[in-house]
């Protein structure tokens, strides 16, 4: 019976039975265990959250580095670019496209030849007037600019060519329209001449032959402009370079 009269579960009194059975020291035993047991669990839970911490900051760190670091490669690929850009194309001794570059220490380009023919006369740059020391190194960046410009060339080229071909095709279908129209202009007056009654037909075909005229004049007219065009493109290519 328990301590308020009602009667106790088998699993109860089992519990009870089973504290009577323990020792003092097993008991105190057993209370050190769960304490053990409780402080381990409360140092697991602090680990996990310090690795969560941890884990986490290095995480928008990293995210913060890589975007600056991407940043940083596209400013140095636009430099590049610009540096590109800015590399000449022809010698400062003869004004000339490049013959073989050739660069100076003090980043000055020149043909080999003008620069070993200069440097014979006078050991200073002939841009900056500074000491050449006789070095004269292949200047593989303006190679590598005059391989890009004369590829751009080839490219402006064949393009003006196919503009040309297609103004020219232009061309001929206007001369055949307009050679068309010339003959059906022919019959329809022969058969005015041979025939008023023919008159109604004639008139139609009349008609069809002026039709056939204007279209081919505004075929005409387009042709012309596109060769225009195409002649202009060719103004701009740097023939010496292709």
């Amino acid at each position: 019976m328990s301590d308020s009269g009602e009667p106790k579960t088998p699993a109860e009194e089992s519990q009870v039975v089973e504290i009577e059975s323990k020792s003092p020291e097993e008991m105190t035993k057993n209370s050190k265990k769960r304490a053990l047991d409780l402080a381990e669990d409360s140092d697991n839970e602090s680990w996990l959250e310090n690795h969560r911490r941890i884990t986490k900051k290095p995480t928008r760190r990293n995210i913060a580095s890589d975007y600056e670091k991407t940043e940083e490669e596209t400013l140095k690929e636009e430099e590049d670019d610009d540096d590109n850009d800015a590399l000449p194309l022809t010698c400062s001794i003869c004004n000339q496209p490049f013959l073989n570059p050739v660069v100076t220490k003090c980043q000055h380009y020149f043909c080999e030849t003008c620069g070993f023919k200069h440097d014979m006369e006078n050991d200073k740059c002939f841009v900056c007037n500074q000491p050449t020391l006789g070095v004269y190194d292949t200047a593989m960046e303006i190679k590598g600019k005059i391989t890009e410009q004369r590829e751009k060339a080839k490219a402006m080229v064949k393009e003006v060519s196919t503009m040309v071909e297609k103004a020219s095709a232009m061309v001929d279908d206007a001369g055949g329209i307009a050679e068309k129209a010339v003959k059906l202009v022919e019959e329809v007056e022969t058969m005015v001449r041979n025939a008023a009654e023919m008159a109604t037909n004639a008139g139609k075909m009349a008609a069809e032959a002026a039709e056939m005229v204007q279209e081919a004049n505004a075929t005409m007219e387009t042709a012309k402009a596109d060769m225009a065009k195409a002649f202009a493109v060719m103004k701009t290519v740097t023939w010496d370079d292709v």
